[in-house]
C-alpha cells in the first residue's frame, strides 16, 4: 500500500515519516513496539486522518531499536533519538512545530514513560497504547530458568554480550543482549513499568511523577496480557497516583481490540479517545 507524505531525516542516520497532510504546526509522534519500523503500526494512517480536523499531523519515527535493533539497544537510546526528532521538529528545518505529543504503542509506551520522566518539558503530552508487561506475557517457568544467567552476565560487566539462542527464540528470534533481556524480563528492570506485581509506591514514582497531560489505553483482548489481569483495576491503580490535571478522563479500554489494534471498530474507538483527549486539554 502506498502512502502520501514526507520522509524527514532528523539525524545523521535516522528518519521519520510524516503522513499527509504534512507541515501542520501540531504533531503526534508515533513510537512503535518491539520489531516495529516505518509504516508497521497499523493504525497510524487512520490516526492521521482522524486528527486532521484538529490541525494535527502524524509522524512515525524510525530509531536504532526499530525492527530487530531493539535487542541491542535500550530505552535510554530511544529517548535520546526521540528527543532529536522533537528538537528537529521544533526547528525551522523541521517545520517550527509548536505542539508535539508523543504516542507509544506497546514497548513504545515504555519509551513514552521513560521520556516524560526525563524530558517532559520538551513536549506537550503523552499517549500510552497497549502498555503491557513483557515478563508477565511470558511463561513464568521459562523466565525463572533463563534469568539467572543473564543477570550474572550483567553483574560481571558483560551486559552488552548477546545471549544464546534459547533466549532469542522466545523474543521474535531477535538477538538480545544480557542487559536488554534483564531490562525486559527481570522485575524492576528498566523496561518494567507496567507489571501488575509492582507496588503502589513504584507507580507513585512513575505515573505519579508525570507533569504533563497523558492518555492511557489498554486493549480489551490484548493477547500479551494474562487473562487473570483485571485491566480496569490496573488502570485505576495508575489513575489514583496520577495528578488529576494530568490523567485524561478519556483513558480506558479500547473495545474489542487485540494488541495491534487491527480491528476497524477498535481503531475507531482508539481514534475517538485520542481526539477526545486532544479536545479535553485544548491542544
Amino acid at each position: 500500500m502506498a502512502y502520501q507524505g514526507v520522509l524527514h531525516k532528523y539525524s545523521s542516520s535516522q528518519v521519520a515519516f510524516e503522513f499527509s497532510p504534512s507541515g501542520c504546526k501540531k504533531v503526534i509522534i508515533v513510537i512503535g513496539g518491539l520489531s516495529d519500523g516505518l509504516l508497521t503500526v497499523e493504525f497510524a494512517p487512520g490516526l492521521a486522518t482522524a486528527v486532521r480536523e484538529l490541525g494535527f499531523t502524524v509522524i512515525q519515527i524510525q530509531m536504532s531499536s526499530s525492527y530487530k535493533g531493539w535487542g541491542i539497544n535500550s530505552l535510554d537510546t530511544d529517548v535520546k533519538e526521540i528527543s532529536q526528532l522533537v528538537k528537529y521538529l521544533r526547528s525551522p528545518e523541521g517545520g517550527s512545530r509548536d505542539t508535539v505529543i508523543i504516542m507509544g504503542r506497546s514497548t513504545g509506551s515504555q519509551d513514552v514513560m521513560h521520556y516524560l520522566l526525563r524530558l517532559s518539558d520538551t513536549v506537550e503530552a503523552g499517549i500510552l497504547d497497549a502498555p503491557v508487561s513483557d515478563r508477565e506475557g511470558q511463561d513464568p517457568a521459562v523466565i525463572e530458568k533463563l534469568n539467572p544467567k543473564a543477570q550474572q552476565m550483567v553483574s560481571e560487566g558483560k551486559g552488552e554480550e548477546i545471549l544464546p539462542f534459547q533466549y532469542t527464540k522466545i523474543l521474535f528470534a531477535t538477538p538480545v543482549t544480557a542487559y536488554r533481556w534483564c531490562s525486559l524480563m527481570v522485575k524492576g528492570g528498566d523496561d518494567d513499568y507496567f507489571s501488575t506485581d509492582l507496588s503502589q509506591e513504584f507507580f507513585t514514582s512513575t505515573f505519579g511523577k508525570l507533569d504533563v497531560p497523558f492518555l492511557v489505553l489498554e486493549n480489551e483482548n490484548d493477547e500479551y496480557i494474562p487473562k487473570r489481569v483485571d485491566k480496569e483495576a490496573l488502570l485505576n491503580r495508575w489513575k489514583v497516583v496520577s495528578k488529576p490535571n494530568c490523567w485524561s478522563k478519556n483513558s480506558g479500554i479500547v473495545k474489542g481490540s487485540t494488541h495491534l489494534v487491527v480491528q476497524p471498530e477498535s481503531q475507531a474507538d482508539l481514534f475517538r479517545r485520542v481526539t477526545a483527549f486532544l479536545k479535553e486539554f485544548d491542544f
